[in-house]
């Protein structure tokens, strides 16, 4: 067990950090190369604080563990929502644009109900992998066109580069290292404790690659920056849904628990309804509701 710990702690480390680099990374490449803010806000660091989710997808169906691949993906996507952004909330209240809610919110729902249509026959195959694939790819073009009247951010100089670049290789060497030690420490430990690895999966696993989005929300929050908040969360809950479940089953069909089927996609169906419909509200989320969003965490993992 101690091995197993230690594994855990260091995997847990090495993605968060390796999340922070890449996020900051391609954001300071961003800024250089004129990327537009809600670029990086919805796609970047959506995609660069699902990158841990991503690789421990993968390791675990390479480590044939399906449900820490499942729960992983289900538990971040919950965690994002009622932790996560209800964090952020409380730290400062969120105001959403109309447009973000309507093409994003929008997106993050249709892609949590496709998860759970995917998933009805217990088996996320090679060819649902590729329509989730295909899904993704073009909410980002419907999303690139959206922005195509929209003026390009502004830059703060040209210094930093190498920085931005060094950040994304540390990054990249972090994650997936720090993917496989996780994964090892959370089966092994569900082996010692005799926990299922599905648990496992939807609560250390999901709450570990959730840190990256955890902090820099935080971050964003104390900032208040609320576009970049909403967009890594709900451009992270789009990935997740998408592209590392799609990519785990490239790896290999992913078998899905009837837990997952009867309950917990459920609940990431409902969690994902209830925090656009609190956002909906005079397009902000306050205090209140973040607190009735953690509560209702609490309670999901109680019942």
């Amino acid at each position: 067990m101690g091995v197993s710990l230690l594994f855990l702690a260091l995997g847990g480390t090495l993605l968060f950090y390796g999340g922070d680099w890449l996020v900051d990374g391609i954001q300071r490449l961003a800024v250089e190369f004129r990327i537009p803010l809600v670029i990086v806000a919805f796609v970047v660091m959506g995609f660069g604080t699902s990158a841990p989710e991503l690789f421990v997808a993968v390791q675990a169906m390479l480590s044939a563990a399906p449900d820490v691949a499942v729960g992983n993906v289900v538990g971040s996507n919950i965690a994002n929502l009622l932790l996560v952004l209800a964090l952020a909330a409380l730290i400062k209240p969120l105001a959403i644009a109309s447009d973000i809610l309507r093409v994003d919110g929008g997106a993050m729902l249709l892609a949590a109900l496709s998860f759970g249509v995917v998933v009805q026959d217990a088996v996320v195959s090679r060819t649902d992998a590729a329509i989730l694939l295909l899904g993704m790819a073009i909410y980002l073009l419907l999303r690139w066109h959206s922005l195509e009247d929209e003026e390009n951010a502004e830059t703060n100089g040209t210094k930093g580069l190498a920085t931005a670049i060094g950040r994304c290789v540390a990054a990249l060497i972090a994650l997936p290292v720090g993917a496989y030690l996780f994964i090892d420490g959370a089966v092994g430990l569900a082996g010692s404790l005799g926990i299922s690895e599905a648990l496992i999966g939807l609560t250390a696993v999901a709450i570990g690659t959730s840190l990256p989005e955890m902090a820099a929300c935080v971050a964003a929050a104390l900032r208040r920056q609320p576009d970049l908040i909403l967009g890594g969360i709900l451009g992270s809950n789009v990935f997740n849904g998408t592209i590392v479940l799609g990519s785990a089953a490239l790896v290999a069909p992913v078998t899905v628990a009837d837990s997952f089927i009867d309950y917990w996609i459920p609940i990431m169906v409902v969690a994902s309804l209830v925090s656009l419909v609190f956002l909906r509200t005079g397009f902000v989320l306050s205090r209140k509701e973040a607190s009735v969003m953690l509560v209702g965490y609490a309670v999901v993992f109680l019942l």
